[in-house]
């Protein structure tokens, strides 16, 4: 088994993170269940934590400073994370859902605002 060191854990960390936060709530899909998602995230915090230098030089540690790991919804997602998001959603997809993998739900469709209707005042 090859080891990893502690920079290239926390940007593993952060790039499940992201994906996996975009896939849920940017794309109303999931791939991983929820207590998977919250383990790799309390293990990013405890990385974060007990190793400030390093969690500052590794990628993405502008979108995680100060992020405590309850939630994903407000992490920026960059557009090299949005495009392995659509590859992993696309593999889990095909290839069938397997182990953690949750069956994808529909997307929810988007609703339009509808234009007021004109009252002849104006």
């Amino acid at each position: 088994m090859v080891q990893q060191t502690i920079q290239e854990k926390i940007k593993q960390r952060r790039r499940q993170m992201l994906v996996h936060s975009y896939i849920y709530y940017e794309l109303n899909q999931n791939i991983v269940s929820d207590q998977k998602w919250s383990k790799w995230a309390m293990e990013l915090v405890q990385l974060q934590s007990q190793y400030p230098h390093e969690a500052a030089i590794v990628e993405y540690a502008d979108k995680f400073k100060d992020w405590d790991g309850s939630s994903g919804a407000f992490l920026q997602f960059p557009e090299d994370i949005k495009a392995t998001a659509y590859r992993l959603l696309n593999f889990a997809t095909t290839a069938g859902c397997r182990a953690e993998c949750v069956k994808p739900v529909r997307p929810v469709k988007q609703v339009q605002k509808k234009k007021p209707k004109r009252t002849g005042l104006f």
